[in-house]
């Protein structure tokens, strides 16, 4: 046995524990503490691990294997499927401008259409596992943009698959015709794997559940999913394909299994080492001494795909009819090279036989992995400040007067009505109260940046109107001085501040009644006027006390010596604070 190699590794999954936590003490992810843990330990630096050819390579390709397969178990097609065909277009338009554009640079500057296309194809990928933490933390999950990228994400997820087979085939050898035929064999065996899981999952898998239900042994499941996952990679691998690939073919449809929630809750611990490791092995191959030899290409680089990437989603966005703050917002947080960037590059720059050239050489290779280690550690503060840039970036366009205001062609004028109820946001909760408002006779005016749900309002027969509900010029057109009370229903708190405080700065003594998503910004929300604040966690945990049967208890009250004063029987009583 290679005691060496596991030595190794768990010095690497020691120091990257150690900068992990630290990372997330600066409210970083702990991803990039994983990967500058490889930093430290790799060649580069302290040469803890020293044999880039050998442990390090074997580290790495083990550890994108193993976190392939983790990020195929959470892939949902149930998801992207609820998310519709609008995320889907999204998706594929994003994906396809970044790789053109990507593609183009890379060509202008003499290096290629094949590394253009590979390295396009890394860049058009961002990180899952790093923005939708980010997202979550800031409580933009629900909100417009944090949807829209949800969306984006779960597609770029998707074209992992066609991405590697496309890559893998630039370093084919041959003519045109012979290097497509190659690929054309490729996508076969991909759809043979395919194939061969989706029976599998349907038909097998349930019968061995069933076959070792009776036991009652947790353990099986995990170890069956360990061993088909590997075994996909191994087959893969005899086939000529990336074993990542297999084994994220294989997770793919375990994610979708009757064992699909055991699944994800039994890996967790794995899953923290494969992430780990896959991380540290990337930080294991930076090289900070050709990053600061080549500062002002790195940086150049960086920069780009800084601006360049939020640019591609802003337009998508605003083709898919996202206000500017929304798309703008969408586009920041999307401003990275992300994790299948990592395998993209790697696989690029892997020589498909001893006697080709490489994809990309070792320089392009640096570029990618240095730009992609920068924008991961920027992300969590892209996501922080995101909203924030999109309003102010909305402002500015509203003062160059770029950004019309809600005209009158968007409902009819408002200035005809007298104590109505202004409703912003038509989800599920702004539907219930201007449902509940219209049905007792009182004037509705809904406004909502969909226009699809403004459509939904007007066929209920109420006016609404397609615009930013914080632009004083709609407050005005919907006549909110005259309005019985504002009630904002949005999810995202930023967006509800914004409303509050213009609606207050014009009439200062309406009643506004605003929906808090999570408890910690109920004084934000007091802060920025707010009469009434519903707050869910509040009502979630209330509503739920009161589902709890009350039980007779025997209460016994002794003195001080322990004697028995008295008997008597009560009900508990449940105090919610």
């Amino acid at each position: 046995m290679n005691w060496q190699l596991l030595a190794e590794g768990l010095i690497v999954l020691a120091v990257a524990m150690v900068f992990g936590a630290i990372a997330e003490r600066f409210k970083q992810s702990a991803i990039v503490g994983f990967m500058l843990a490889g930093v430290v330990v790799g060649p580069a630096f302290t040469e803890i691990i020293a044999n880039r050819d050998d442990n390090i390579v074997a580290i790495a390709s083990l550890g994108v294997t193993l976190l392939m397969f983790t990020i195929g178990l959470e892939f949902s097609w149930s998801k992207l499927k609820r998310l519709g065909l609008r995320a889907v277009v999204a998706g594929a338009l994003q994906i396809g401008l970044t790789l053109g554009l990507a593609t183009l640079l890379v060509w202008l500057f003499g290096m290629g259409i094949k590394a253009g296309v590979a390295v396009g194809a890394a860049v058009a990928m961002s990180s899952t596992g790093v923005v939708m933490p980010a997202l979550a933390r800031a409580g933009d999950v629900d909100s417009t943009h944090g949807r829209f990228d949800l969306g984006i994400l779960l597609v770029q997820d998707a074209a992992v698959v066609p991405a590697i087979l496309v890559v893998g085939a630039l370093g084919g050898e041959g003519t045109v015709p012979q290097v497509l035929g190659q690929t054309a064999i490729s996508f076969l065996i991909v759809a043979g794997f395919i194939a061969f899981f989706a029976l599998f999952s349907y038909y097998v898998l349930p019968a061995l559940v069933r076959f070792t239900a009776p036991t009652h042994n947790r353990d099986m499941p995990a170890l069956f999913a360990i061993i088909a996952s590997m075994g996909a990679a191994w087959a893969a691998n005899v086939c000529g394909l990336s074993p990542a690939l297999g084994a994220f073919i294989a997770a793919v449809f375990l994610g979708e299994s009757v064992i699909a929630t055991q699944l994800r809750g039994d890996i967790g611990a794995l899953k923290t080492i494969f992430v780990t490791l896959f991380f540290a092995s990337i930080g294991m191959l930076a090289d900070p001494a050709w990053m600061w030899d080549n500062l002002g290409l790195v940086l150049a680089a960086t920069a780009l795909v800084l601006v360049g990437k939020p640019a591609v989603v802003y337009l998508v966005g605003k083709i898919m009819g996202l206000t500017h703050r929304a798309a703008l917002a969408a586009g920041v947080c999307m401003g990275q090279v992300g994790v299948f960037s990592f395998v993209l590059a790697q696989i690029a720059h892997t020589p498909a036989t001893p006697e080709s050239e490489p994809v990309i050489d070792a320089t392009l290779f640096n570029v990618v992995v240095s730009v992609a280690i920068l924008t991961l550690f920027a992300t969590p503060y892209l996501v922080q400040f995101a909203p924030t840039l999109g309003m102010k970036y909305e402002r500015l366009l509203r003062r160059l007067g770029w950004v019309k205001s809600a005209s009158r062609e968007d409902g009819a004028s408002g200035k005809d009505l007298s104590g109505h109820v202004i409703v912003v946001g038509f989800g599920p909760a702004g539907r219930a109260v201007a449902d509940r408002a219209y049905a007792a006779g009182t004037p509705v005016v809904v406004i909502d940046l969909n226009p699809t749900s403004v459509l939904a309002a007007r066929r209920a027969g109420m006016r609404a109107y397609v615009g930013d509900a914080s632009n004083p010029d709609l407050l005005k057109l919907v006549n909110l001085p005259d309005a019985e009370a504002l009630v904002v229903t949005l999810p995202d708190h930023r967006l509800t501040v914004g409303v509050i405080v213009e609606a207050k700065l014009m009439v200062p003594k309406l009643r506004a009644i605003a929906r808090s998503r999570y408890h910690r910004y109920v004084d934000l929300l007091e802060a920025a006027g707010a009469d009434v604040i519903v707050d869910e966690e509040a009502n979630v945990g209330d509503r739920m006390a009161e589902a709890l049967p009350l039980s007779e208890r025997l209460v016994t009250a002794r003195d001080a010596d322990g004697d028995v004063l008295k008997e008597k029987q009560s009900k508990d009583a449940i105090a919610v604070g």
